[in-house]
């Protein structure tokens, strides 16, 4: 597994770009849902521009709901501009929110493999240019699965089971490892779910790091009374 960092300047239109350009400011998108590949639902903070958001994004044909949730916070049913669903589709993984600032997208993702990578710059190099600005080991995973589940889940990245469609079967998968059907879906189903519980629980523990991080950063500092 990688974790990386891609740099997006979008070349679409999209209300996102417009807001931010237009009241010069960013925000993040949080908590963020592919829709069927056309539509996304996610939460952003809009601090003091909450009213002038809602009325630009009333009168925004990409925006099919919108709706404040408390005294800042806006949620959003929009259509995709098409860098999400590229990065799902091809099996990456969000790592914290998506920056927005004009037509400039930062992503920090996790992906499986090398070859997720390259498929994901590769089609958002369709909507805009994009830069890989970091690429490391997600190391997070190492001593989490068990040598079956982690033989069982690298079988089925190399053997195509998550690519859409499926290049071979569970079937197929557990016939090579010499293993039952039910063998080979029980580890696959207990290395997914401890990954990606470990993915949420490190963004949790991010998020949290970042919010103390910016709370110490606005304390008024401490005056030296000698």
């Amino acid at each position: 597994m990688f974790r990386a960092k891609l740099y997006l300047d979008l070349q679409t239109d999209c209300i996102l770009s417009e807001v931010t350009s237009r009241w010069n400011t960013s925000f993040t998108a949080n908590h963020e849902e592919v829709l069927d590949d056309e539509y996304l639902n996610f939460v952003i903070d809009a601090e003091d521009k909450v009213e002038e958001f809602i009325d630009a994004f009333e009168n925004s044909e990409q925006v099919k709901h919108v709706e404040q949730i408390d005294a800042t916070h806006i949620k959003l049913t929009k259509r995709s501009c098409g860098a999400l669903p590229i990065i799902r589709r091809n099996h990456g993984m969000l790592q914290w929110w998506d920056q927005v600032s004009g037509t400039q997208r930062v992503f920090n993702i996790i992906v499986f493999r090398r070859e997720d990578l390259r498929n994901i710059v590769k089609e958002l190099r369709e909507i805009g240019s994009v830069q890989l600005a970091q690429l490391t080991p997600y190391r997070a995973s190492e001593g989490l699965l068990s040598d079956r589940q982690a033989e069982v889940i690298n079988a089925a990245l190399d053997g195509g089971y998550y690519e859409w469609p499926r290049e071979k079967d569970a079937e197929s998968l557990a016939t090579e490892l010499d293993i039952s059907h039910t063998t080979f879906l029980e580890h696959l189903r207990k290395a997914e779910q401890t990954l990606l519980r470990n993915i949420l629980n490190q963004n949790m523990q991010d998020e949290e790091s970042r919010g103390n991080k910016r709370q110490v950063s606005h304390e008024p500092p401490i005056k030296n009374t000698n």
